[in-house]
């Protein structure tokens, strides 16, 4: 038996807080596996765990639009939400033996559920790895995955309609001449339901059938429920939390010092890049002397389980000269040793990021 948590319009931050809520719970044994589904009452800026707020998100537009900007504890990239998007959130312990737990796995397996709903709407709808579902190459539902003590947690959407302009408002981008061709290409390849079928379905005939795909996929009833007291409780804690900055800025407040360096004087250096690896973008700034690491921040939009190793790589590479073979050895042995799974993100791909930001004009060697 699975536990049906409809929970319809929620606050903005708290269609965040909620499933990291309802996750700490089940970890304790508290409350059984369960499915969520919420929309936040009024728009957010989402930005993935690993993303540094300052450089990916317009935040002085954010602040007079009224619109809180939420660093969620899954990766990815930021993301304008809003109404018009139904969520579904899955919470379920590792030791479920019908749902997989490795990464790849998970995401095939859990979102049939969704790719059936698309389907029955009369959408052509299909899995797109790793964490995507698409229509003839243009995104209609965007996952995120991570892992919470013991749990795993998948969430996604439904997009009925989708603010495009305010999506590419809300980040920051280089130019207003980028801004234009950004917001070409997100409609090229971002769609919805109501330009797949001209309208918006009813959101009630969408749960319904979205809440019998997860049970078939499942195998599982759904019995709705309640949160429990105890996770009404965390999540006001936990939106508490989102809502600070010391949470919000957590990456761009990692490395307080390195930040507010340009070049040292002398041989130590600090330079940035941003490479782009098959599954998302690696942001890194280096302080360096001579060859060798001093200090090192990697931000970016891909996915990382668990998400909190990443500072364990940041602190693997300090003192790593910065010669490709021994960065590519620290990279390859912090997958091994902490067991990390990035999906489409290989070794030689922080490799070439951090090779990258200490000689620019270099390519792969």
């Amino acid at each position: 038996m699975w536990r049906l948590l409809d929970l319809g319009s929620l606050p903005p931050v708290q269609t965040q807080a909620v499933y990291e809520a309802v996750a700490l719970e089940r970890d304790k044994g508290n409350v059984p596996d369960t499915l969520i589904l919420c929309y936040p009452e009024s728009p957010l800026v989402c930005i993935g765990f690993h993303q540094e707020a300052a450089k990916e998100v317009d935040l002085e537009f954010c602040r007079l639009k009224g619109i809180p900007v939420v660093r969620r504890i899954l990766g990815g990239g930021a993301v304008y939400l809003d109404e018009n998007q139904l969520f579904y959130q899955v919470i379920v312990h590792r030791s479920n033996p019908v749902v997989p737990g490795a990464v790849a796995e998970f995401f095939r397996f859990l979102l049939e559920a969704p790719v059936r709903t698309y389907r029955q709407l009369g959408v052509s709808a299909y899995f797109k790895p790793v964490n995507d579902i698409e229509v003839e190459g243009r995104k209609i539902s965007g996952n995120g995955a991570g892992i919470v003590g013991e749990v795993n947690v998948l969430t996604g959407n439904i997009i009925f309609d989708f603010d495009y302009d305010m999506m590419v408002r809300v980040l920051k981008v280089p130019s207003e001449k980028f801004r234009d061709k950004f917001a070409k290409s997100l409609r090229d390849r971002v769609t919805t339901l109501l330009r797949e079928l001209g309208s918006k379905p009813p959101l009630e005939k969408v749960k319904s059938l979205l809440v019998r795909n997860f049970e078939e996929v499942l195998g599982a009833e759904m019995v709705e429920g309640e949160l429990t007291d105890r996770e009404r409780r965390l999540m006001e804690e936990i939106e508490k939390k989102y809502l600070s900055d010391e949470w919000t800025y957590a990456r761009d407040f990692s490395h307080p010092e390195l930040a507010k360096k340009v070049k040292v004087a002398g041989s130590t250096f600090v330079a940035e890049s941003a490479y782009k690896a098959p599954g998302g973008l690696i942001r890194v700034t280096l302080e360096f002397e001579e060859d060798k690491i001093l200090d090192v921040l990697i931000s970016g939009d891909f996915w990382m389980y668990p998400e909190v190793k990443l500072e364990k790589l940041e602190e693997k590479l300090k003192g790593v000269k910065l010669r490709r073979e021994e960065v590519l050895n620290a990279v390859s042995s912090f997958y091994s040793e902490e067991g990390v799974e990035v999906p489409s993100v290989t070794p030689e791909d922080f490799t070439q990021a951090i090779m990258q930001a200490a000689h620019p004009t270099s390519g792969p060697a």
